[in-house]
């Protein structure tokens, strides 16, 4: 139970540095779905599926067989078009 909680930890801690960076990181970084999650104010991974799917958020990379990540480039760009919808 012990290392669960220690690789909860972790990916916490892996998740707030990458949404400190995000300014900082450069268009053609990648980020993982907690991050996009976090960003998108602590969605759940059924809301971020259909976020994905509606056009709201642009579609992941696959990278191997389970990992899903987003380029900041394009999350950036999906994110300022939803603030400024939602300004207007």
């Amino acid at each position: 139970m012990s290392q669960q909680l220690a690789a909860a930890a972790e990916a916490a801690d892996q998740t707030l540095a990458a949404l400190k960076q995000f300014d900082a990181l450069p268009a053609c970084a990648y980020v993982k779905r907690r991050v996009v999650q976090a960003l998108c104010g602590n969605i759940s991974e059924e809301e971020l599926r259909r976020r994905t799917l509606d056009g709201r958020i642009p579609k992941p990379t696959k990278l191997g067989s389970r990992n899903n990540v987003w380029q900041v480039g394009k999350l950036r760009d999906a994110l300022d078009r939803l603030q400024r919808k939602a300004a207007s």
